[in-house]
């Protein structure tokens, strides 16, 4: 029997194995109360020997609280998989958790550390998600805040990704008028519109439950400085989703190149399904990066799911 890594997110489940991966959506906020059924889905789908489990789904407004979610998490995985680990944020895999607290999102920490066990040492590592962004200062060991509150402080979590994020939240204002903090579109319209996803790609809700074609997402950006596609026309439309787009690169490049500075650092590793946007990054802060994607393949997509996988597989 082969082993699995599961990397169980707020909003996507994400499971790697030796041969495959999948991601899916899996809104935890109203789908919470089915996430045994699905992990059993899983089960029957792979046999898995040991599964190696990660998690930041503990957030999710379902729980009352974090180690509540984590609690829900853990007892659901332990009630479907005969032999799981799940790791902290000290990067101990444990098959029992002792303190839900330390377990709440630690997928970055799964990624790290395997990183590390690969012998690689002195880098940024960046993942990018449909919902946020992990910059993570590894040395010799990993640097970071143990808490989304302390990593949230110190910019080693951005709370922006690839489909998820309002508009409003990465672009301030276009052609002098301001965004409008309405649940208008998000950014998986902006990136359509750029052609670097495509519609196959846009696997969350939309924010006003219709479409994911061009002219769909067009709608939704013209509403965000509350036009109509007609009234605000096809090119400005494209401007603003280029404009997001290049507001989340110079975001981005800017806590690049400060905490390469403050870390002594001088490269990056980026995956995620942003990749080619911390790609465009690096290029723009003047620091050398190496692609998740060139060195593991597609696995760059689900890379803490892939990165338990591994550190369960020497278990």
């Amino acid at each position: 029997m082969s082993s699995l890594g599961i990397d169980i997110g707020g909003a996507n489940l994400k499971v790697a194995s030796p041969n495959e991966w999948e991601i899916h959506y899996f809104p935890m906020w109203r789908e919470a109360e089915r996430l045994e059924g699905r992990l059993r889905e899983i089960a029957e789908k792979y046999s898995a020997g040991k599964v190696g489990v990660v998690m930041t789904a503990e957030l999710a407004d379902f729980f009352s609280s974090k180690s509540e979610g984590v609690k829900f998490i853990a007892k659901a995985c332990k009630n479907v998989f005969e032999e799981v680990y799940f790791l902290d944020v000290d990067g101990d895999l444990k098959s029992n958790i002792d303190v839900p607290k330390n377990f709440a999102a630690s997928n970055w920490v799964a990624s790290c550390r395997f990183l590390l066990e690969e012998g690689y040492r002195n880098f940024l590592f960046i993942d990018m998600g449909s919902t946020t962004t992990d910059i993570i200062p590894v040395t010799s060991k990993i640097n970071a805040g143990k808490t989304d509150f302390e990593r949230l402080k110190r910019r080693e979590l951005v709370y922006f990704g690839i489909l998820r994020t309002p508009v409003f939240y990465v672009l301030e204002e276009f052609n002098s008028a301001p965004l409008c903090p309405e649940f208008f579109a998000i950014t998986a319209d902006v990136f359509v519109l750029t052609g670097d996803i495509q519609e196959e790609d846009y696997t969350c809700d939309t924010p006003d439950g219709k479409g994911k074609s061009r002219e769909e997402c067009m709608r939704r950006l013209a509403r965000t400085v509350c036009s109509d596609l007609e009234e605000l026309g096809e090119k400005r439309v494209k401007e603003l989703a280029l404009e997001a787009k290049r507001s989340m690169i110079e975001t981005l490049s800017k806590i690049i190149k400060a905490k390469s500075v403050e870390c002594g650092l001088n490269k990056v590793f980026a995956c995620g399904i942003g990749e080619f946007l911390i790609r465009e990054a690096c290029e723009e802060a003047e620091i050398d990066y190496w692609l998740i994607s060139e060195l593991y393949g597609e696995y760059s997509k689900l890379f803490p799911a892939y990165a338990m996988l591994k550190l369960v597989e020497k278990l």
